[in-house]
């Protein structure tokens, strides 16, 4: 037999797959690249075990809460239908929440989701048109404990049994937002004074049956800390009301009296004398305002212990804000020499 014969065809072989490299046996901590493609092989492992098993409820809360602060509220409540440990954590750890892009039906959202969240803090319920019935402002008052602020602005069916039931589950309130809430009336607005004496920020604009004398002197006395207060358009309220108010709530800042045609300089002027940290004040149409309540905001500001405190922080102090829109009782000389005592007087009209 030839030399020929004896050669046989050389076939390739499939290569052998090699076994994972036992990286336990080497010192990772002098091999950063070894020790990151360890880390990657363990990850490829458990996936390829667990490739059944879903793992979404073994997120971090801390890593779920912060995905949450990327989403818009309507994705928050579709989060809750992902899984049991998501509905967990977001029910915990949502403390803000806004409801008001929904545009039908608001009072069986409230009262089919409010119950599972348990820390709210802050609820925006503003409405576009009268959703809410007072079954769903009940839930609220039932299940929220925890709440510092809350939007109920344009609901128009909001009563004084609502509210009150509000005030009683709700008592760290700090902020309410009340504006365009037409029949409320001011024995609701003084329960709520009562129930709710940390009341920092309260709209009361267009709520012309809860604002009354009688009611800004119970608010004032009862929630001396308030900050800012919208009176707009409340038109029954006189010099008696605006000069309680100032006289008790000193830390005042914000204050909207637009629309007011029976206040006269004695406001203005016991708001001068007494609320040092005004910010803000809303005069618009206040007709029956002349100089004198002017020339009253002008000699309060130059006071040596105001001077001081302007020097101190001047961006902190006086007023930043005027509207004297409408005040045709006022003359030139009068708004200017307001115009300059306040530097910071950056919003004003005439």
């Amino acid at each position: 037999m030839s030399g020929k014969e004896n050669i046989k065809p050389m076939i390739p072989q499939q290569p052998q797959a090699l076994e994972p490299m036992p990286f336990t046996m080497i010192k990772q901590e002098k091999n950063p690249v070894v020790q990151n493609y360890s880390v990657l092989y363990n990850v490829q492992i458990e996936i390829e075990d667990d490739a059944t098993h879903s793992k979404w409820h073994d997120l971090p809360m801390e890593l779920v809460v912060r995905i949450l602060v990327l989403a818009d509220d309507r994705s928050i409540i579709v989060s809750l239908g992902v899984c049991t440990g998501w509905r967990d954590v977001i029910c915990v750890g949502v403390q803000d929440l806004s409801l008001s892009w929904c545009k039908r039906n608001m009072s069986n959202l409230v009262m089919s989701i409010v119950p599972r969240f348990n820390c709210l803090q802050s609820l925006n319920l503003r409405q576009n048109q009268h959703q809410l019935n007072k079954q769903a402002i009940e839930i609220v008052a039932k299940h929220c404990h925890d709440l510092c602020a809350i939007d109920l602005s344009n609901n128009t069916q909001l009563t004084d049994k609502s509210l009150e039931a509000l005030a009683r589950g709700c008592s760290l309130l700090e902020k309410l937002n009340m504006s365009g809430c037409s029949r409320v009336s001011d024995h609701a607005l003084i329960f709520l004074s009562e129930q709710c004496n940390k009341l920092r920020h309260l709209n009361l604009c267009g709520c012309i049956r809860a604002a009354s004398d009688r009611a800004l002197l119970e608010l004032a006395h009862n929630c001396c800390h308030l900050q800012s207060l919208n009176l707009g358009w409340c038109e029954m309220v006189t010099n008696v009301g605006v000069t309680g108010l100032a006289q008790c709530c000193l830390e005042l800042r914000a204050l909207d009296l637009c629309g007011y045609v029976l206040i006269t300089d004695q406001s203005v002027i016991a708001l001068a004398g007494n609320c040092h940290d005004l910010r803000s004040l809303g005069l618009y149409y206040s007709q029956n305002i002349t100089d004198t309540a002017m020339y009253s905001l002008v000699n309060n500001a130059t006071s040596r212990d105001y001077m001081e405190s302007v020097l101190n922080d001047q961006e902190e102090h006086g007023l930043g804000h005027l509207n004297i829109s409408q005040c045709t009782s006022l003359s030139a000389p009068a708004v200017q020499a307001v115009y300059n005592t306040f530097p910071a007087l950056h919003t004003w009209q005439k």
